[in-house]
C-alpha cells in the first residue's frame, strides 16, 4: 500500500474532521484516550496553553484516500527539539515512516535537530507511550495500541526516557512499615502538619501545589513554565473528581512544603467535557471507590524525609477503605518508585523516544 504524508492547517476542514476521527477507529470505547475538545484547540491555537507553542498537524493517507496515519509537530522557539504528538497510526510500518518523514521534514525545515515523544504539545497536558501490560487504562495514563513501540523503534526512534507505574493491591488493615510509619511520628513532633483540603479550601491548596510544582518538578523532561491562571484552568475540574480524603499537604510554619494528589480511577471519565452522565459516574465511583491512582508527590528538598510521611499517612487511609492503588508515572530509578516495594503486584512499563532530524 502506497501512504502520502503531508501537513494542513487547523481551517481545512476535511483534513481537520479526519484527523479527529482516526482515533475512534483504532480504540476500543472504554480505552479511547481521545478528548476531541482538547484536540481540536490545540489544533486552532486557542487553548489555555497556545501562546507557547505552534501545531503543525501531520496526514497520512493510504491509496484510498483514507486516514491511516496522524501527528503533531509542536514547535516551540527556544528549543532545539520539535515535539510529536497526537500520534496515531494503523498497524502498518510503512504508514508510519510516512509519517515521521513528513514530520522530520518539517521540524528540519523550522531549525530543530530532533524529534521527542510522544507529547501532546506539552508537558501539562500528555506525553510518554505505554509498552506494556494492555488492558483497561487507568485515569491518567498515557495510552496507546499495544503495537506503538514497535512502530516508533522500526522507525528509528530510540528510548531518551523510562517510566514506571506500580500496581497494589489492597494494603493490609494494621500494615506498617517500620521505614515510613516511624516518619510520620518525628515529623509531627517536630512541628509538622498535614491537612487534606475540602472543597472550600481546594482553591488554595491548588496554588500552594502549582508553586510547588513549578519549583520540583522543572528538571523533568518536557517541562515547561506556566502561569498560575494557567494551571488552574488546566486542573480546577479535579475538585470534581477528587477524594479530598486522598489528597494531603504538609505545612511547617504555616508554609507549605510538600503534597501527595492522588485521584479515584474512575478510568477515561475523565477525558473531555464534564457532562452530568459523566458527574454521576464519578459520583458514584468516589461513593464506593476501588482503587486510587497516585499522581504526584513532591517534597521541598530541605525536608528530607518528609515524603515517607506522607506515603505512609497515605497509606494508612488506604488500609482504612480496602482499595487498591497505582502509584502512577515515576520516572525509572527515582527512589519513590521503590515505595512499598513488598507490595507491588505489577508494573507498567512508559517510555519517551527520539529521533535525530536531517538538515534540509
Amino acid at each position: 500500500m502506497k501512504y502520502t504524508a503531508y501537513t494542513f492547517t487547523a481551517d481545512s476542514s476535511k483534513e481537520l474532521a479526519d484527523f479527529l476521527s482516526l482515533p475512534k477507529k483504532l480504540y476500543k470505547k472504554n480505552e479511547l484516550p481521545q478528548d476531541r475538545k482538547e484536540e481540536r484547540a490545540l489544533l486552532r491555537g486557542t487553548h489555555t496553553l497556545s501562546r507557547y507553542f505552534r501545531v503543525i498537524p501531520v496526514i497520512v493517507r493510504d491509496g484510498n484516500g483514507k486516514a491511516a496515519a496522524r501527528c503533531a509537530v509542536t514547535i516551540y522557539p527556544d528549543r532545539s527539539c520539535a515535539y510529536f504528538g497526537l500520534f496515531e497510526c494503523i498497524n502498518d510500518r510503512n504508514a508510519a515512516e510516512a509519517l515521521f518523514e513528513c514530520a522530520e521534514k518539517t521540524a528540519s525545515a523550522e531549525g530543530k535537530i530532533s524529534l521527542v515523544g510522544p507529547v501532546d504539545c506539552s508537558f501539562w497536558i500528555r506525553y510518554r507511550l505505554k509498552t506494556d501490560n494492555f488492558g483497561s487504562p487507568y485515569t491518567g495514563e498515557p495510552y496507546n495500541p499495544d503495537y506503538y513501540a514497535g512502530l516508533l523503534e522500526s522507525c528509528g526512534f530510540d528510548s531518551c526516557g523510562e517510566y514506571i507505574s506500580n500496581q497494589f493491591g489492597r494494603i493490609p488493615e494494621g500494615y506498617r512499615d517500620g521505614k515510613f510509619s516511624r516518619r510520620l511520628p518525628q515529623f509531627i513532633q517536630k512541628g509538622y502538619e498535614l491537612k487534606s483540603p475540602d472543597s472550600n479550601s481546594f482553591d488554595r491548596c491548588l496554588s500552594e501545589i502549582y508553586h510547588l510544582i513549578i519549583e520540583l518538578y522543572s528538571d523533568f523532561q518536557t517541562f515547561s513554565s506556566i502561569t498560575e491562571e494557567e494551571f488552574t484552568a488546566l486542573y480546577s475540574p479535579l475538585k470534581h473528581i477528587a477524594d479530598f480524603s486522598m489528597v494531603k499537604i504538609a505545612y511547617f510554619k504555616g508554609e507549605a512544603v510538600g503534597f501527595f494528589v492522588s485521584i479515584p480511577d474512575i478510568g477515561n471519565a475523565a477525558r473531555g467535557s464534564l457532562t452530568p452522565s459523566k458527574l454521576m459516574r464519578i459520583l458514584r465511583t468516589k461513593r464506593k471507590c476501588s482503587q486510587y491512582i497516585l499522581l504526584y508527590l513532591g517534597i521541598k528538598p530541605e525536608h528530607k524525609g518528609l515524603g515517607k510521611a506522607l506515603t505512609d499517612e497515605l497509606c494508612r487511609t488506604l488500609a482504612g477503605n480496602g482499595a487498591e492503588s497505582v502509584g502512577a508515572l515515576i520516572r525509572a530509578g527515582k527512589v519513590n518508585g521503590s515505595y512499598f516495594s513488598k507490595l507491588v503486584q505489577k508494573k507498567y512499563e512508559y517510555k519517551l523516544y527520539s529521533r535525530e532530524v536531517s538538515p534540509c
